[in-house]
């Protein structure tokens, strides 16, 4: 199966003082980028009030390069998928991004993931967004970009969707879905697949509290976001290859190479901005 991997900065070649100058200042810049993510999960209860940068990712210039649509959890638009969006500009990316809140009230509430009814309403109008989009930027690349139930919404969307106009991949991140869900049955709406990155850390949030709460799709389990999607074969459900030909699933245990990233396998590690920028940015590098 293949795996993203984490980006290393990696010392000069010519080891002149200028080429370790400028390996000084990526370091810095990087520590500065993951250490400002950290702290900004503190204010994520403030919601839109601290998250501004997303509104100017969406000029029709960078819609015409491509569309990355961020679904955030239970805190809805807030710093914690705000650091997402960070990340994907500190690697460049030339695409749109936006963060769509999909639940039902403001407040950060475990009762959105009782909403089953309205959370797959809200996610026919993502499937709706995206098809607006693509009728608009034929041939444009679209990625969707889940994180805990807005994993959830990211699969809810595409049951929406058909085979003929697939989005180009799916990041799930500590997605808190039934490891039951039927996930490769909806590899045929992407084109380069459906990434799932996971870590039995965050057994806490998406262990015990799925277990108390429900997972979107409405089971009382462990959620695919701790242990990795059952696929294939019941039996190594963690590890199980490619089941078939064409777009695939890549299920992504947590691993301790990660916290170079700034991801130290709690809820919130896949979303700080040094990860994704190395790891998730070049998902959405693909056409």
């Amino acid at each position: 199966m293949r795996t993203s991997a984490d980006t290393s900065i990696l010392p000069p070649a010519d080891g002149s003082s200028e080429a370790f100058a400028r390996m000084g200042a990526s370091r810095s810049a990087v520590f500065r980028l993951g250490f400002r993510s950290l702290l900004s999960l503190s204010l994520a209860p403030f919601g839109l009030r601290r998250s501004g940068l997303h509104r100017s990712l969406a000029s029709r210039s960078r819609l015409e390069q491509g569309l990355i649509i961020i679904l955030p959890g239970i805190e809805g638009v807030s710093t914690v998928n705000e650091s997402i969006a960070r990340g994907l500009v500190a690697a460049r990316l030339p695409h749109a991004v936006r963060i769509m809140d999909w639940r039902r009230f403001r407040p950060w509430n475990p009762l959105h993931l009782m909403m089953e009814r309205h959370n797959r309403s809200q996610a026919g109008v993502v499937a709706s967004v995206i098809s607006d989009y693509q009728r608009e930027f034929p041939g444009r690349p679209v990625h969707l970009i889940g994180h805990s139930a807005g994993a959830g919404m990211a699969l809810f969307a595409l049951e929406y969707l058909s085979a003929d106009n697939p989005v180009t991949s799916v990041t799930l991140m500590a997605a808190a879905v039934s490891r039951q869900f039927d996930v490769t049955g909806l590899l045929d709406r992407t084109r380069a697949g459906i990434w799932n990155f996971y870590s039995p850390f965050d057994l806490p949030t998406v262990g015990l509290g799925t277990l108390i709460f429900g997972t979107m799709d409405r089971r009382h389990a462990v959620s695919a976001g701790a242990m990795g999607f059952k696929v294939c074969n019941a039996d190594q459900p963690s590890t199980a290859g490619p089941c078939h030909a064409g777009p695939q699933l890549y299920q992504i245990p947590y691993r301790a190479a990660m916290m170079k990233s700034w991801n130290f396998g709690g809820h919130f590690g896949p979303t700080n901005a040094v990860f994704v920028q190395n790891t998730v940015a070049p998902i959405c590098r693909q056409n």
